[in-house]
């Protein structure tokens, strides 16, 4: 325990040094005041979604997908916490982690903290941490924005608000967090109900074997006794012949035939849409049964939003406006042909590559190869003629270059490249 405890005030005096959060505590000018709430705050939800089995199957499905996402900065500034971004952007996570546990955290809450990490100088970034507090809450220091932050070790800290790195979804009510997971409640209690039915339906159909009727009234206790007596001589081990023998006592015993317990296809389907609808995934996506048109679907409906999301919100936390203006920017990108059929691979390939769009590298990373010697070299067809130089060709040229073209572009070329057309040659250019 007092290692644990050792490691978690280190993790929590690296992602916010004393002297950017305790000195502040004593400048606080009361709650920031938005259009939609006195108090703008969130908390951290409590009902349960990330240990329910659909529930929490559904985020992992988005939370792996989105870990391969990778991570491509632009621009001419390089700064130190950008780098980090492509290996480990803090000591306790790996790229793939940190992308995971952000869509986590969103998923769940709706709203996600990024902390920069900074150097021993306290100005220079560099690194992220996704922090979870238990409450978050708006506060006025000095005319600026600052974020409150309660764990729950019983530590707060305090950071500026244009320092830290927000992502939200369903943003409808507040200002500046998105609105929780209340909705999915519902649907919640209804899993649990069918779970706990479930367990007493099949607890009780194993439990009870046979049903017996007494030729008399008697009273509790012998009844209890006839029955222990009855379990006791043809229920337990000794009985080795398997048959059940009773005496005058009952007037008749009745073996209960066990039946399984299925839950309602019908409900349980209505149940997992909510789920899936909730978190933008479908069964395929969770079963990992994708196939090609599924997960294009997928990608551009829930990955990609969070891609865009994600490379905004680092890049404002990372440049400043001017950097930003001169082309400075973090973007995440996906190889969405990992599901594709290799038909699609390869003609996909093969017209990028053909057209020195891609690269070698980039066509391996198609199909999942390793880059080789050589690989970042960009070749094209050699029957492609720019229009602008195509006076420099002879007319057999631009006839054999235009009926490659239409053969590849599917367009009908023309019988005779050279025909004139009053006196004039049509392959002449002014």
């Amino acid at each position: 325990m007092a290692q644990a405890t050792g490691l978690f005030r280190s993790m929590f005096d690296t992602v916010f040094p004393q002297q950017s959060h305790l000195q502040q505590a004593q400048a606080l000018n009361g709650f920031f005041g938005t259009f939609t709430a006195y108090a703008p705050s969130f908390s951290t939800w409590q009902g349960g979604i990330y240990e329910a089995e659909l529930t929490r199957s559904a985020i992992e499905a988005g939370a792996n997908h989105a870990s391969k996402l990778k991570p491509e900065v632009s621009g001419v500034a390089k700064p130190r916490a950008a780098r980090s971004l492509s290996i480990q952007p803090n000591p306790w996570q790996t790229t793939p982690q940190f992308i995971a546990r952000i869509w986590r955290m969103l998923s769940v809450n709706d709203t996600c903290l990024i902390i920069p990490l900074v150097a021993d100088d306290g100005v220079t970034q560099i690194g992220y941490y996704p922090v979870l507090p238990n409450i978050c809450q708006a506060y006025d220091v000095n005319g600026e924005l600052w974020l409150k932050l309660d764990f729950t070790s019983e530590r707060s800290a305090y950071v500026e608000w244009s320092r830290v790195g927000v992502l939200t979804r369903h943003q409808y009510k507040s200002d500046l967090f998105g609105d929780g997971a209340d909705v999915l409640t519902p649907t919640l209690r209804l899993m649990h109900a069918q779970n706990d039915a479930e367990q007493v339906a099949i607890k009780q159909g194993a439990a009870v074997r046979f049903i017996g009727k007494f030729s008399q009234n008697l009273p509790n206790d012998d009844m209890k006794k006839k029955a222990k007596t009855f379990n006791e001589t043809n229920l337990s081990a000794d009985n080795a012949g398997g048959i059940a023998v009773y005496d005058r006592a009952f007037e008749d015993v009745k073996q209960v035939e066990p039946k399984s317990y299925t839950v309602d296809a019908a409900q349980m389907e209505r149940i997992e849409k909510a789920v899936y609808r909730h978190f933008g995934t479908n069964e395929e996506i969770v079963l990992n049964k994708a196939t090609e048109d599924v997960f294009n679907a997928f990608y551009e409906g829930s990955i990609e939003p969070f891609a865009v999301q994600l490379g905004h919100v680092l890049t404002a936390m990372t440049f400043t406006p001017s950097e930003i203006s001169c082309g400075n920017e973090i973007m995440f990108s996906a190889n969405r042909l990992e599901y594709a059929s290799a038909t699609t691979k390869i003609s996909v390939a093969t017209q990028l590559f053909d057209r020195g769009v891609a690269d070698g590298n980039a066509v391996a990373d198609i199909f999942q190869m390793p880059h080789y010697e050589g690989g970042s070299r960009h070749v094209i067809r050699g029957e492609y003629i720019d229009l602008a130089l195509i006076s420099e060709h002879t007319a057999d040229q631009a006839a054999k270059a235009a009926q490659t073209n239409a053969a590849v572009f599917g367009n009908t070329p023309q019988p005779n490249a050279t025909t004139t057309q009053g006196g004039d040659n049509a392959s002449k250019t002014e």
